[in-house]
């Protein structure tokens, strides 16, 4: 097993989230369309690739991120070429009477690894396109289309076309998780590393995706965090005994597979065995490296600005003094000319998002991650 800290992990590089998996599956056969649920870095897309890996008996499926797609039309185009590609097309060129007729319906006339031809250079309606295409087809297997940053994609919308756009993406959504037709073809799978609860929120749309069956994906437990660093020690040569691995994981806290890889590759460097010094040192270490936590603060750069000063001192306060009230949070809203909805809403998404939560005390809030704590304490706070 690698240690691979920037990006989603396949095949050997998996680390099992039986749990998961088992209730994802279970959904998808009792026939559910669902929504992934957890903060940034967690592993949603970790998991939609070992769906995609290992495909049941009984399905097809598809992965796609959809982060670029900035308006209603360039969301569905992008939905429906990666139905046409080639691979996904030979693999009905057998099971669908009728597919490639289907095609030809649609003003298509070849599909190959260059691409898609069309009969002419007309703009297609490619969300008609790909409504027609799927309830045509007539295979054994049922398909699940995984879409990653399905939220990102939502926000991109609001920005740069409006709101009535993305509430009218999200409406044709849920008209075809509706489909009786459509739900004998298809289950959809919905994630992102921001929360489409809290998107769909500010546009008052959240009744849009109420049906959406939600599979938490949580931090890993203690003791499969530490078989987790037992078998990328072995695999990468790293000497650990037991008491480094507990103190490490309880220095950690959070125990996300993000964290612990970013660790565990600082000890590879060290080539002997591992002391609590050593990992006291890697814990610095990697808060010197900006690249490994930077999305973090970017990602609320998009906010409007108050909200990002809002959102800011927030963090800001909370990362020197550990804790923060929410009597507090009230106070600083007024500040920035939010109403108090306002400013819970802004609150939720950064609990969502991976930040903050009040887990032990309704009514106080701290970082998840004394990582991520000491990280903005250091780059952003000061």
């Amino acid at each position: 097993m690698r240690i691979m800290t920037g990006q989603a992990a396949r095949k050997e590089n998996f680390w099992d989230r039986e749990k998961e998996l088992e209730d994802i599956w279970y959904k998808i056969h009792s026939g559910s369309h669902i929504l992934l649920v957890a903060p940034r870095r967690v592993g949603k897309t970790s998991i939609m690739y070992n769906i995609l890996d290992n495909p049941k008996d009984d399905y097809i499926v598809l992965y796609i991120d959809t982060e670029s797609a900035d308006s209603e039309n360039e969301f569905w185009k992008k939905l429906f070429h990666r139905l046409m590609e080639e691979e996904f097309v030979n693999t009905f060129k057998n099971k669908a009477k009728h597919f490639f007729n289907i095609l030809q319906t649609i003003n298509i006339t070849e599909v190959s690894t260059k691409g898609i031809k069309f009969g002419d250079g007309t703009e297609m309606d490619y969300a008609s396109a790909f409504k027609k295409v799927v309830k045509a087809l007539d295979a054994d297997k049922k398909l699940i289309i995984m879409m990653d940053e399905f939220a990102m994609t939502i926000e991109n919308i609001i920005k740069y076309e409006g709101e009535k756009s993305a509430q009218s993406l999200l409406k044709t959504h849920r008209e075809l998780r509706q489909d009786k037709i459509f739900l004998n073809k298809v289950i959809f799978i919905y994630a992102g590393s921001i929360g489409l609860e809290s998107v769909t929120s500010k546009i008052n749309s959240i009744g849009l995706i109420n049906d959406l069956s939600p599979v938490k994906i949580s931090p890993l437990e203690f003791d499969d965090a530490k078989e987790f660093i037992q078998v990328l020690s072995k695999s990468n040569s790293i000497e650990i005994e037991e008491a480094q691995i507990e103190y490490l994981l309880n220095k950690i806290e959070w125990l996300i597979p993000f964290y612990i890889l970013l660790i565990i590759d600082e000890l590879r460097k060290a080539k002997k065995l591992v002391t609590i010094s050593m990992i006291d040192g890697a814990f610095l270490s990697i808060l010197d490296n900006r690249n490994h936590f930077e999305h973090w603060h970017s990602r609320l750069k998009s906010l409007a600005d108050n909200e990002y000063q809002f959102s800011k001192e927030i963090l800001n306060t909370i990362s020197e003094d550990m804790t923060m009230q929410s009597n507090e949070i009230i106070n600083i809203a007024a500040k920035y000319s939010l109403q108090e909805d306002e400013a819970k809403e802004i609150i939720h998404s950064l609990m969502y998002d991976g930040y903050i939560n009040n887990n032990d005390n309704p009514k106080e809030y701290r970082f998840n991650s004394p990582i991520l704590r000491m990280w903005w304490y250091k780059n952003v706070a000061n």
